[in-house]
């Protein structure tokens, strides 16, 4: 009898106890839904923006982040208001990040500004120097890219070995501002301290057309051209169309920036002659690590750089490339 009466004064005091177990029904506090806004200049430039795209939420997913993701490009790489107004768009949907492929270095600070009022953390993609404006500064948690500057003394160097310091060399750049100057306008500091002559010089803003249509104006008034430096992979492939078109691609070596998966293909088949690859995968994880170190309230440095390898050879070129695009290539099949 006593043996039942302890049990059951026991039962009594724990019920009396508060219950810690969720009650039926009763959900789970919700884990915070991130909105990421992942802004680019086109995704018709190169397969490069598609890739950071893929890699970012694969890091994203890995990390285990709760998000949302809106994608926007604008209609080219030179419609600045477009991309200030897509700014503006995905600020008033509330995002609590922005990942930024500005239309130009100069042509953003006004988006940047307006990032910065609204408290919207922001990566800027493909400059790695801080802008000198401090508002547009003041709205960047990271800069993320490749040293547009290390790239092009790359190729400049590339193109006076194989020229052995003289020849003939034309230089297709994109737009002007940071990734002209630092792409083609090194490369340019290099060979001017050879002997080799830059007969021609050309903005085709980014575009397989323009670069193209450059090349054939450069091939009627230079056809004993040695060297065309295109500095993008759309214009590169579009010097490498128009120089084929004559049957010269075993003369005059096309050289590209980026070496995507078009470029390497034209390597190999003898279209192209070389072009910086870049790591670009890692920086789509940058990206996603940057906006998780501030989820954690964590600092990180204003500037992510990654590296390049010249490619001149289509074996060792697709070993490097499978590491490029590690995480992209499985999900976009190439």
């Amino acid at each position: 009898m006593r043996k039942a009466l302890f049990l059951l004064i026991v039962f009594v005091v724990f019920l009396s106890f508060p219950c810690f177990a969720d009650k039926p029904g009763e959900a789970e506090p919700e884990e915070k839904l991130y909105q990421i806004a992942y802004l680019s200049p086109s995704f018709d430039i190169s397969d490069a923006w598609e890739r950071i795209w893929v890699a970012m939420q694969y890091r994203l997913d890995e990390l285990g982040v709760n998000y949302d993701l809106i994608t926007l490009a604008t209609s080219s790489h030179v419609a600045h208001d477009e991309q200030l107004a897509q700014v503006e768009s995905v600020i008033m949907r509330g995002v609590d990040y922005v990942m930024l492929g500005p239309t130009a270095f100069d042509a953003c600070v006004p988006a940047l500004k307006a990032l910065k009022d609204a408290g919207v953390p922001t990566v800027v993609y493909n400059y790695t120097e801080a802008h000198e404006d401090p508002e547009a500064k003041a709205a960047v948690l990271q800069y993320i890219g490749f040293d547009h500057g290390v790239g092009g003394r790359m190729v400049g160097e590339w193109i006076v070995d194989h020229l052995d310091g003289k020849g003939k060399v034309a230089i297709i750049y994109g737009a002007p501002g940071p990734i002209s100057d630092g792409r083609g306008g090194e490369a340019k500091k290099i060979m001017q301290k050879t002997n080799i002559e830059i007969v021609f010089e050309y903005y085709a803003d980014f575009n397989r057309m323009k670069g193209y249509e450059a090349t054939n104006d450069l091939l009627m008034a230079e056809p004993d051209i040695d060297v065309i430096y295109a500095c993008s992979t759309t214009m590169a492939l579009g010097a490498a169309s128009a120089v084929a078109e004559i049957g010269k691609s075993d003369q005059i070596a096309i050289i590209g920036f980026g070496c995507t998966g078009e470029e390497l293909d034209a390597i190999c088949n003898g279209t192209m002659a070389a072009s910086p690859l870049r790591m670009i995968d890692d920086s789509g994880v940058g990206i996603a690590d940057a906006f998780y170190a501030n989820m954690q309230g964590k600092e990180i440095p204003q500037i992510w750089s990654g590296p390049f390898i010249m490619v001149d050879n289509c074996e060792e070129g697709r070993k490097h490339y499978v590491a490029a695009t590690r995480i992209s290539k499985p999900v976009m099949g190439y």
